[in-house]
């Protein structure tokens, strides 16, 4: 790196030294869960591979069409939420799709018991990544 080619932004410095794209990293989890998605009349089984207070990656049988779409993710009894999404990438990959989702809406009262869930359920994952 010269005298002037200095990062401009975080987002630069995030790219050049770990590859991710996020300011936030995401918790590497490999959960079952069911979702319901707007336009649809009952839960879809699914499978949420990584979680952040900014997104997650989803893994469902299912073709998202919309880009934009309100949804309920549950991943138990305990923890369940009312969001709204925007798909962000998909892929295709063994019969099923990928999606890296990022809330769109998401009450902040829910983002802190997506703490508490990943305090209780997965609690190695917490700090792992910060």
């Amino acid at each position: 790196m010269g005298l002037f080619s200095f990062p401009k932004d975080n987002q630069d410095l995030i790219k050049q030294t770990s590859g991710d794209k996020r300011l936030v990293p995401r918790w590497k989890i490999s959960v079952p869960a069911k979702i319901k998605l707007e336009g649809f009349n009952s839960y879809l089984d699914c499978e949420v591979r990584d979680l952040n207070l900014k997104g997650f990656s989803l893994v469902i049988a299912k073709k998202i069409l919309k880009k934009r779409t309100g949804a309920k993710l549950c991943f138990n009894k305990k923890f369940s939420f009312n969001i709204e999404t925007l798909v962000l990438w998909s892929k295709a990959a063994d019969n099923k799709y990928v999606y890296g989702m990022k809330f769109t809406r998401i009450l902040d009262a829910d983002r802190e018991r997506i703490l508490q869930m990943m305090n209780e359920d997965f609690p190695a994952n917490v700090w792992k990544n910060l």
